[in-house]
């Protein structure tokens, strides 16, 4: 009976070993989505995040995989219902989000500060030249290329936006920039890291005619389930990866040339105090 008993332990202490590394293996492959902001057509985007992620899962050990959404709108939706376990992603959205997401990194230096663009010879110089214009903008609830220059227009151009302009919705920054090339829009909201991005022909057609406010940057942000090491090794990551001079194409290709900082959330407190005011604008937007 002893002997039977000795054995069934065995058994028993063989399983669970098995077992926990079975989950130690499922846990070393898991593999998290990294959802990014398509400020940019989402071809452009990958082609600069993809080899990014890449490396960055190489060297936190963590395995990252890029995902977007079609729109920043589709983008937004889906980021609000928990879908990406890691995120970069909009300024104001995220502080609307802390009851799911907490901010780990943040970009070097960088603020948010919204612009508005318009043609290089367009005779405009003042906000209140812009009254009956059609303004461009990727999306109602992208902060820095919407809500805060179109919070501009209201507060310090005394402009109507239900009744003064006409907002149209282009879907990301560089379609914002096109539809004023194009001549579809007198002016659109955009960043300036973004219009940066533009190849070099078409942003010499173009100025920034407006710069806004600026704010806390674009945080790097994970769900509040992800494991802590997990997000602890991607934080490390991160703040090491603009000192690998390896990189340095890389970061200067996502115009992000300085690297990366640990962060907290209470690094988002400016958004926080003029959150309610920045979303009366947003729900203005979503409302035309």
């Amino acid at each position: 009976m002893a002997r039977t008993k000795r054995l069934f332990r065995g058994v028993v202490a063989l399983v669970v070993a098995v077992c926990s590394l079975a989950s130690t293996a499922r846990a070393e492959e898991a593999v998290y989505e990294f959802g990014v902001l398509p400020q940019i057509a989402t071809g452009k985007l990958a082609d600069l995040w993809v080899p990014f992620l890449d490396k960055l899962s190489e060297a936190s050990g963590v395995k990252l995989k890029f995902v977007t959404a079609p729109t920043i709108s589709d983008f937004g939706t889906r980021a609000a219902a928990g879908a990406y376990p890691f995120y970069y992603h909009n300024t104001l959205a995220y502080v609307q989000q802390d009851d799911k997401y907490t901010a780990f990194a943040r970009e070097v230096g960088a603020r948010t500060k919204g612009v508005l663009v318009v043609a290089k010879d367009a005779k405009l110089s003042k906000l209140t030249d812009l009254k009956g214009a059609t303004i461009a903008i990727p999306s109602a609830g992208s902060f820095g290329a919407a809500v805060l220059p179109l919070f501009a227009l209201q507060t310090e151009g005394g402009l109507d936006l239900q009744k003064d302009v006409k907002v149209v919705v282009s879907g990301s920054h560089e379609a914002g920039y096109q539809a004023v090339l194009q001549g579809k829009a007198a002016a659109s909201g955009g960043l300036t890291r973004t219009f940066e991005l533009l190849p070099d022909a078409d942003r010499a057609r173009l100025r920034v005619f407006y710069t806004t406010k600026d704010y806390s940057p674009l945080p790097f942000a994970a769900r509040k389930d992800v494991p802590a090491d997990a997000v602890a090794k991607v934080q490390k990551a991160l703040v090491a990866f603009s000192k690998d001079p390896a990189n340095a194409s890389m970061l200067e290709a996502l115009n992000m040339k300085k690297g990366f900082e640990a962060a907290k959330p209470s690094d988002w407190d400016d958004v926080r105090r003029a959150r309610d005011e920045l979303v009366r604008v947003s729900k203005t937007l979503a409302a035309k």
